[in-house]
């Protein structure tokens, strides 16, 4: 019998220079260059190199497109922190636009800005999450549990739990074969929810879901 774990789930890709993303629609915000340096940071850029920011919003994330008007190396900043964000490249120029993929932390809405590592003045950007707000549950599984797992199936034992990383107190739902089960994400976000398999195709999908929203479907299928 062949062993597959097939995820069916559309995660966007990073590809060369560019995200490849199906954007649900464009918002551009307004860009204000400004002219002083950051405080603190000695010879720091005095313009920003940000011409325009258009945030494009997605079901499982939201990417924010950056024009500049020179080459430069973007961060994606919040409250003084650099975000940890997919970015499409380090440096970005005029026909090459940054690109920060962002997922939701469980707000509707939140606020960011652009500058660089020169120091340039920060370019506020305000992102509507819409669905992304609550982000997908991501499986934990490694090769050597889907091994061990293949092996219980077949030996007959089809009961077994799967480990998600999501947001602290969500609660994480996995459809596996109809069947409904859930786990609520402990302080450090990790959700140990119950499965039961069968021989054969085991279609499933899982959400988490917090505060009343709950995050797009995460779908796919595991074959034994």
């Amino acid at each position: 019998m062949n062993r597959s774990r097939l995820l069916v789930a559309g995660a966007t890709a990073l590809v060369g220079a560019g995200l490849v993303l199906a954007p649900v629609a464009a918002q551009a915000a307004p860009v204000t260059t400004a002219s002083s340096s950051v405080p603190g940071q000695p010879g720091a850029e005095t313009t920003s190199p940000v011409t325009n920011v258009t945030v494009v919003p997605n079901p499982r994330s939201v990417l924010i497109v950056v024009d500049v008007d020179r080459v430069t190396n973007l961060k994606l900043v919040q409250d003084g922190q650099v975000v940890d964000a997919v970015i499409s490249s380090d440096w970005s120029s005029p026909s090459r636009p940054g690109r920060f993929l962002v997922k939701g932390t469980g707000l509707d809405a939140e606020d960011f800005g652009i500058t660089t590592t020169g120091g340039a003045p920060v370019v506020p950007v305000h992102v509507d999450f819409g669905q992304a707000a609550v982000p997908q549950a991501i499986e934990q599984t490694t090769e050597r549990q889907i091994d061990r797992i293949v092996r219980d199936v077949r030996a007959g034992r089809f009961d077994h739990v799967l480990e998600y990383e999501a947001l602290p107190g969500a609660t994480v739902s996995v459809t596996t074969n109809g069947v409904t089960t859930t786990a609520v994400a402990d302080r450090y976000g990790t959700a140990d929810v119950p499965v039961r398999f069968r021989p054969g195709v085991n279609p499933q999908s899982a959400v988490q879901t917090f505060n009343g929203k709950t995050s797009f479907p995460d779908t796919g299928n595991w074959q034994f």
